[in-house]
């Protein structure tokens, strides 16, 4: 397997321009000083429409983001992991929150105070920029995983797992359930479970639940091509 470096081709490698590079920097700076927090698979980490009056930045893990309907089921918004933030668009805009977060798995924080993050994102001219660029890249990102649906589930599957990576800092993906995959892409998890049969019989990929190591960037990448 060709490994990469942690911001390489299955590394955030939008995160190589300067700009974002600095946001990055300015926030492992103001989190860590503030709390670290663990939370258990499953457990609510945010709730649409609180004021939790916290701002929280993934160490590991992952959390899914969802718009909760009034029948009880939800809408898949994204899922957010190493270095993303939680809760940054209510401390920016002074709203509610707007979504409810769950931790995927075991998923580890850093925490801050609305009102410090909202002084540190507000108080520095260049951070602002920074943040902006970087707001666009998650956009993107979000964009990228709720819009998948519209491939095969092969080719979304790979657009997904590639796009995770690039997360996650490495060509592997730990700790998402087939359940939650399935969910992103709109399939049930029998669909989603022969789709992995054929990314491990293209050797692109070797799932070792909830280990998923990318064997083959080249070939997941051609796959997340094959239906554009």
């Amino acid at each position: 397997m060709r490994r990469v470096d942690r911001f390489g081709a299955v590394g955030r490698g939008e995160r190589s321009e300067g700009n974002s590079m600095d946001v990055d920097r300015h926030w492992e700076k103001v989190f860590s000083l503030g709390l670290t927090r663990c939370y258990d698979a499953e457990q609510p980490i945010l709730l649409k429409g609180s004021r939790n009056g916290y701002v929280l930045r993934v160490l590991e893990g992952w959390a899914l983001a969802t718009d909760p309907h009034e029948d009880g089921t939800s809408k898949f918004l994204e899922l957010r992991g190493r270095g993303q933030l939680l809760g940054e668009t209510s401390a920016l805009s002074r709203e509610p929150c707007n979504a409810n977060v769950t931790a995927v798995c075991r998923t580890v924080v850093q925490v801050v105070t609305s009102d410090r993050f909202f002084a540190e994102a507000t108080g520095r001219k260049e951070i602002q920029v920074g943040m902006f660029l970087d707001a666009q890249r998650q956009h993107r990102t979000a964009n990228v995983r709720a819009g998948l649906r519209r491939f095969g589930v092969v080719s979304g599957l790979s657009r997904l797992l590639l796009d995770l990576a690039r997360t996650s800092g490495a060509p592997q993906v730990v700790g998402i359930p087939q359940t939650v995959l399935a969910r992103a892409l709109g399939v049930t998890p029998r669909t989603l479970y022969s789709a992995f049969t054929d990314l491990e019989r293209h050797r692109a990929l070797s799932a070792r639940w909830p280990v998923l190591d990318i064997t083959d960037e080249s070939v997941l990448k051609e796959l997340a091509r094959s239906e554009e």
